[in-house]
């Protein structure tokens, strides 16, 4: 179970087609994004130095045996909180990101009247979650700048209203009319929280509105306090902007975090343990899980990296500007499958079909006699003839790789040319059976490895067809050479390289040229290449073998009709 899985079992929200779940390395706090198919999370990974030090949403983790854990913590309190927005979001006009369409001050009001909502919402629906939210807040409040370092007066009236909804205290001194202020707001969003309560058990009661309102008059509060430069959050929940408010420090002794955290869980509404140690807040499965997590992560990136540097060999002299793995999208993947209910199931009946005629041995005319098939021939008075032992059965062994084009130009395709390519994928997955006699990438200028032929047709594997984006050129002769290449070294009976694309290679003097040159190679060294047209005739023009595929009755009928004739000339040949 890796990082992606670990937040799905994690995650409050159940449906994966209403929200994607996204993990980016790259990025140092997660985000939230709501558009018209529902919901985008994407969440940052912890990052391990040579050294041994772990860094995560801004936290320099001890280098001992605690840092998986405070690690899981953080990641589950991530996953926690911006999951419950997909459950919580009532509000058509203040979609997310908030910052997209609204001031800074508006904003910061509403994501803290939001936020609202959502420590509601797990208090109320799952209070075993608060102590998850509790660490990642004791840890936030450590790094958080007293009062008197932050100099622009609404960012720290911001940040200490923050401290005081998440934490039950603030850092620091305030002047007299800011404390007043804090005072206004907490009574507006003690309000709403009310409101929120009787809402969750009362489905009459539209809180939208009040939240608007709560936002409205917090907003109205901070622009009284002067010009707001900033948008602060906590670092576990969803970026809004850029923030100032927290200082690099060493990370707190375990006396320190357990003093606020004991606080924070009661300002949320949670029990505070009775043992001594807050340890008794989590059960041991659950750090059990974290470290399931870490590790099949850390054995993931090994196995994978031996996987990149296998077929590194092979394009080191190719125009690849670079060989990899997809970010794994197992929502787009869910949401393209949708297209071809069915599809992949209907073209392996077809396949199989097919397959089973040429591997097919006909009982033979003369040889050693059958006494059982001669007696029911005298039995039955037939005419037949086929008396004969026929020869011991041997199913040919076949290998594929199937090349999916994902550049730029298949972009006006999008997803219904990536459930094609699903069909193809689940079908074969289906028809060899052996899942190491098949491997399936994708290319545009660069080349993305989605099963190697030492992987399994996993959730990973289908997360990462569904992580595909349409974009840059489409070195096609270069994508045919290295999975050909590869295929080659095999030593199956029948070898097929299929690909699914518009049949434009675009990105070098003489692509065309080069493409023949590949596929000539190819079919020299016995592979049967097939080209398959996902909404175009153009593989015609360079490939031999091809056909055109415009829906799901197409790709059954005419990829099946192809892969016989070219399996019948490769025997005859």
């Amino acid at each position: 179970m890796g990082f992606l899985d670990y937040a799905w079992s994690v995650s409050l929200q159940k449906d994966n087609l209403k929200t994607r779940i996204l993990i980016d390395p790259k990025i140092h706090k997660p985000t939230l994004v709501k558009n018209e198919a529902g919901f985008d999370i994407t969440l940052p990974m912890p990052v391990e130095s040579e050294e041994g030090t772990m860094f995560y949403l801004g936290h320099e983790l001890p280098s001992n045996s605690d840092k998986k854990r405070i690690a899981g913590r953080l990641f589950r309190a991530c996953v926690i909180h911006l999951t419950t927005h997909t459950l919580t979001a009532t509000n058509d006009e203040y979609k997310y990101p908030l910052t997209s369409k609204h001031t800074t001050v508006e904003t910061f009001s509403h994501s803290i009247a939001n936020d609202a909502f959502v420590n509601n919402y797990i208090t109320a629906r799952y209070p075993d979650k608060l102590a998850d939210l509790a660490f990642a807040n004791s840890l936030a409040f450590a790094k958080m700048k007293p009062a008197e370092r932050i100099f622009n007066p609404a960012t720290r009236i911001m940040a200490a209203l923050l401290s005081k909804v998440n934490i039950g205290t603030t850092k620091g001194k305030l002047l007299a009319e800011e404390g007043e202020a804090i005072r206004q707001m907490i009574a507006e969003l003690t309000s709403l929280k009310e409101k929120i309560t009787a809402s969750l058990v009362d489905e009459e009661i539209k809180i939208s509105e009040e939240i608007n309102q709560t936002a409205t008059t917090i907003s109205q509060i901070l622009e009284s306090h002067g010009p707001v430069l900033e948008a602060p959050a906590l670092q576990y929940t969803e970026q809004i902007g850029p923030t100032s408010i927290f200082t690099k420090r060493d990370f707190p002794s375990k006396y320190e975090i357990e003093s606020i955290f004991r606080q924070s869980l009661k300002t949320l509404g949670g029990t505070i343990p009775s043992e001594d140690d807050m340890e008794s807040c989590w059960r041991k499965v659950i750090d059990a899980e974290t470290l399931q997590a870490f590790n099949s992560w850390f054995h993931e990136r090994t196995r994978e990296a031996k996987i990149l540097a296998r077929i590194k060999e092979f394009s080191q002299w190719t125009r690849f500007k670079s060989v990899e793995f997809p970010v794994e999208d197992y929502t787009q993947y869910l949401r393209a499958r949708f297209f071809l209910k069915g599809g992949s199931r209907r073209l392996l009946d077809s396949l199989r079909i097919a397959q089973d005629a040429l591997d097919e041995d006909p009982r033979k005319e003369q040889g050693q006699l059958d006494m059982p098939a001669v007696i029911q021939k005298i039995a039955s008075n037939s005419p037949r003839t086929d008396v004969f032992f026929q020869n011991e059965y041997l199913s040919k062994s076949y290998a594929w790789s199937i090349l999916y084009d994902v550049s730029a130009s298949m972009k006006p395709r999008g997803n219904y040319s990536r459930a094609l390519a699903i069909c193809v994928a689940e079908a074969t997955k289906e028809l060899l059976m052996d899942p190491g006699s098949w491997s399936f990438y994708a290319f545009s200028d660069r080349l993305y490895v989605l099963k190697a032929p030492s992987e399994a047709y996993s959730r990973r594997v289908r997360a990462r067809i569904g992580g595909l984006k349409f974009e840059g050129l489409t070195y096609m002769p270069d994508a045919i050479q290295v999975a050909g290449e590869i295929l080659s070294k095999r030593f199956d009976e029948q070898r097929f390289l299929v690909v699914l694309s518009d049949g434009w290679p675009h990105g070098y003097p003489n692509i065309a040229t080069a493409l023949s040159a590949s596929i000539d190679a190819l079919t020299k060294k016995g592979v049967i290449v097939i080209g398959v047209g996902l909404e175009t005739e153009r593989m015609n023009v360079y490939f031999k073998t091809s056909c055109a595929v415009y829906n799901q009755k197409d790709l059954v009928k005419k990829f099946t009709k192809i892969y016989v004739n070219a399996s019948i000339a490769a025997l005859e040949g």
